[in-house]
């Protein structure tokens, strides 16, 4: 079977590119996406490929899901149907932490699923002193899972969003979050992200704007602990405007910084405290 035969064949009709991509990375043990779109697959790999297509026609599960594996930056990582599967908006959260000096820094991936976040930093960054948590037993399975996949070490804890601090005692230089904000009622999200992802990661109460509420309730703890931590926090792209008046009484305090994803749309916060911040500014 010639690739770009069926590139043409299934891509967009049924597959995205990267969608289709990644199976061919996958089946054929490519280290990226740098293939020639012009050579043929072997007959074990095109039945494999053929046997992938006719299960997700018949299921519709993600990809990702199938593959056990999904890219995230620019490292692979495996995943089943305990996290959610990594989406480049979140890669947002990689990039604005890697702005900071973070050696022997104290950085805690929260809501860490996967584990994504934090081992992408861990990867770029092999100073840094990483803590996964999520309250998701079977998602720290997939985050351990990752760590010896890419060779990284880290500390697990199976905790609810912000009690890892109570419970540890840690001092956190760096938080990253992506938490479930997304409302249970809310019609858009798809049958099949509803069906194959974990509901405990998706779906938040109070519009979607639970986690962001306990964050605002705990800043002043957070920032008693450390007052130069830095916060960075996703969110769904229509909730700037709530997530703004959640704050609001704060920004005497903490500076909130939005700032877009790729396709131009309200994505991630990050929260420093004004001493902090202007400092920064002068400097």
């Amino acid at each position: 079977m010639n690739l770009n035969k069926l590139k043409n064949e299934y891509v967009p009709n049924l597959l995205t590119l990267n969608e289709f991509k990644e199976i061919i990375i996958n089946i054929t043990n490519k280290s990226d996406f740098n293939f020639v779109m012009d050579q043929n697959l072997s007959k074990r790999e095109s039945d494999l490929f053929l046997k992938i297509i006719e299960e997700f026609k018949e299921t519709k599960k993600p990809i990702a899901y199938l593959l056990n594996n999904k890219y995230f930056y620019k490292y692979d990582f495996y995943v089943n149907e305990n996290v959610l599967i990594p989406r480049s908006e979140s890669e947002l959260i990689v990039e604005e932490i890697l702005k900071y000096k973070l050696d022997d820094k104290n950085l805690f991936d929260i809501c860490c699923g996967s584990g994504c976040i934090g081992i992408t930093l861990k990867n770029l960054n092999n100073k840094i002193n990483l803590y996964l948590s999520d309250i998701s037993k079977e998602a720290l399975k997939v985050s351990e899972i990752n760590l010896k996949k890419h060779n990284q070490k880290a500390e697990l804890f199976c905790s609810d969003f912000l009690s890892v601090f109570e419970e540890t005692k840690i001092v956190p230089d760096f938080i990253t979050i992506n938490p479930p904000y997304i409302d249970v009622n809310d019609s858009n999200i798809g049958e099949y992200v509803k069906k194959y992802e974990p509901g405990i990661a998706l779906f938040a109460e109070n519009n979607g704007l639970k986690f962001y509420k306990e964050l605002f309730n705990s800043l002043d703890k957070l920032f008693n602990l450390n007052k130069e931590l830095i916060i960075v926090c996703e969110f769904g792209f229509e909730q700037k405007e709530e997530i703004e008046n959640i704050f609001s009484s704060k920004i005497v305090k903490y500076n909130i910084d939005f700032k877009k994803d790729y396709s131009n749309n309200w994505r991630i916060f990050i929260i420093k405290s004004k001493e902090q911040y202007h400092g920064e500014i002068t400097r």
